[in-house]
């Protein structure tokens, strides 16, 4: 049987207790995932019109490049999961791989730097390199460091979920700022190659310098260790992962399953098309304030509801909310309810999830593994990407099927406006019954976590007194 470390994080979790957070601290570390998530919104919601409108590329050629980069994606997240795992540094094991959101607006500004008077071939290895560099490299990295950074910096369980929690507040309302301010710059100065790059470089500078705050100020507990002081987490070790942490899977079917949605984000073309009024787009972020309330709540739920309840139950109202987003057509008054409603999901999935992984590392330690925080994340991730990059393919597909036009100032055939109808909300109505049902999977997991940890604990005495 394996021999548990004294410094074991599980215990670390349990024994430090509910020490007093930071405001500080609390803030430095949510530069970071602010950055990260206001290019997540500026890539996924207008790459696509960039490439089509500006670039004058195919919307499926667009697709199938963007699909093929997110598997390639994937299979570097793998390795980036393996490489923070076995990182052993003076500053931690985590905490280095944040230098890499310099990296990550670097290359964003040079992607929406290409110009439509170049090659068609030389438009379509820039948009993929780029992509390449932003999510295959720089981004795999930061998501694999993400929650063994989080564990060795705060010190229970109930900071992480209040980080969790309540730093969601904070990410929204970054990401608010960004969706409802670029629509209506881009309306200004988006009019041309270079007015494209002006306004990247708007939101790049400020936005780099908030995300590498994290690295300089929240210190890792270099103490805590995710298996034995020094030991290397084996290929091998990640496989058997793989095939005894069955849970693993169901997440990662969920997290796909939301992921698809995320790869066939349409919005920008449904305003521009359905709507007539690309500048209104903004008004959809806003009502990221709405949800504000939802996430003040989230730790008290939490001790009724599993997070995995809260997904299934979020995600039930955000298929209603999909299907009203149907019928909304260019009514803003409609597809403001059928937002609000449709966005319920994205609150527990994109901001609980380092509890997840946590739970998912108790249950590798608990069938004598390493936890393993990195190769979790990263194999949810894998998934996640493949999913990604087939929602974005599938769009890329379905709207060349369509009779899309790819042009400047074009009036869509009424199928291509049906199409995006579909895809804006159909698609995603039908993706979140599935969440729904492998959520309710999942919960069987989260109701043995106090158990597991009791049998760890126990294991850990016996152990020492060895």
């Amino acid at each position: 049987m394996r021999k548990f470390s004294k410094k074991h994080e599980t215990d670390n979790l349990k024994e430090l207790g509910e020490d007093k957070l930071s405001m500080g601290k609390f803030f430095a570390w949510k530069g970071k995932d602010i950055s990260v998530s206001a290019v997540q919104v500026i890539i996924t919601g207008y790459l696509l019109l960039f490439c089509t409108d500006t670039l004058n590329l195919s919307p499926a050629f667009v697709g199938g490049l963007l699909m093929v980069s997110k598997i390639v994606n994937a299979i570097t997240n793998l390795f980036a999961g393996y490489i923070v795992d076995n990182t052993n540094t003076k500053w931690g094991k985590a905490r280095p791989y944040d230098i890499c959101i310099i990296g990550v607006w670097i290359c964003t500004v040079l992607l929406f730097s290409a110009s439509p008077e170049w090659s068609m071939t030389f438009k379509a290895v820039w948009v993929v390199v780029m992509y390449f560099f932003i999510f295959s490299i720089f981004n795999a990295l930061l998501l694999a460091a993400q929650t063994p950074y989080m564990v060795r910096a705060f010190t229970s369980r109930s900071q992480v979920i209040k980080v969790s929690s309540y730093g969601g507040i904070v990410t929204m309302l970054g990401a608010m700022i960004v969706s409802v301010s670029f629509p209506i710059a881009m309306a200004k100065l988006a009019v041309s190659s270079s007015g494209w790059k002006s306004l990247i470089l708007i939101y790049a500078v400020p936005l780099c310098v908030i995300g590498i705050f994290r690295m300089i100020f929240v210190k890792e507990d270099t103490s805590i260790d995710a298996g034995k002081s020094g030991e290397k987490v084996r290929v091998k070790e990640i496989v058997t992962m793989f095939k005894k942490n069955k849970y693993i899977w169901v997440y990662a079917i969920i997290i796909g399953l939301f992921n698809i949605i995320q790869g066939m984000n349409i919005t920008v073309q449904y305003f521009k098309y359905i709507v007539g009024n690309i500048s209104l787009q903004g008004i959809l972020g806003m009502l990221s304030m709405v949800m504000l309330p939802v996430m003040f709540i989230f730790p008290k739920l939490m001790k009724r509801m599993t997070v995995s309840q809260l997904i299934a139950f979020s995600a039930a109202i955000s298929a209603i909310g999909y299907l009203i987003n149907f019928f909304a057509k260019a009514n803003i008054t409609i597809l403001i309810i059928g937002s609000i409603l449709s966005s319920l999901a994205m609150l527990p999935l994109s901001y609980l999830g380092n509890v997840i992984i946590m739970n998912l590392a108790t249950y590798n330690e608990y069938q004598e593994l390493p936890r393993m925080e990195g190769s979790t994340n990263v194999s949810i991730a894998f998934v996640a990407s493949i999913f990604n990059g087939i929602g974005t393919g599938l769009m890329g597909v379905l709207l060349g099927i369509s009779g899309y036009i790819s042009a400047e100032n074009v009036v869509q055939p009424d199928s291509a406006l049906l199409m995006v109808r579909g895809i804006f909300s159909l698609i995603p109505m039908v993706c979140m019954i599935g969440i729904v049902f492998f959520a309710s999977k999942f919960s069987n997991l989260e109701k043995q976590i106090p158990s597991m940890e009791k049998e760890l604990k126990l294991r850990k005495t016996v152990t020492l007194n060895k």
